[in-house]
């Protein structure tokens, strides 16, 4: 049985090694460029670790699901729908 990732190491972000402020910037320059939306690059950033400061991915999720929900709810249409009449054969 393989060792456990968690016993090797400490649970803490704040130990681990941290990115290079330089090396950050250009990251996100990059991260940036390659994304295709605003949640796919601050996706990537979280996941590479050179997110700007304050930026929390579950926030920006949790925003964007809302502001979504919003604007579906505002931009529905009611339609109303032709009823069909059954036409009697009389033979």
């Amino acid at each position: 049985m393989p060792p456990k990732v968690t016993d090797n190491r400490p649970a803490s972000a704040e130990s681990l090694h941290a990115v290079p402020v330089e090396t950050a910037l250009a990251a996100q320059r990059i991260v940036a460029t390659y994304a295709e939306d605003f949640l796919d690059g601050v996706t990537l950033m979280s996941m590479l670790g050179v997110e700007p400061d304050g930026l929390i991915h579950r926030k920006v999720v949790e925003e964007l699901e809302a502001n979504e929900a919003a604007t579906k709810k505002a931009s529905r249409k009611t339609t109303k729908k032709a009823a069909k009449k059954a036409a009697k054969k009389s033979t």
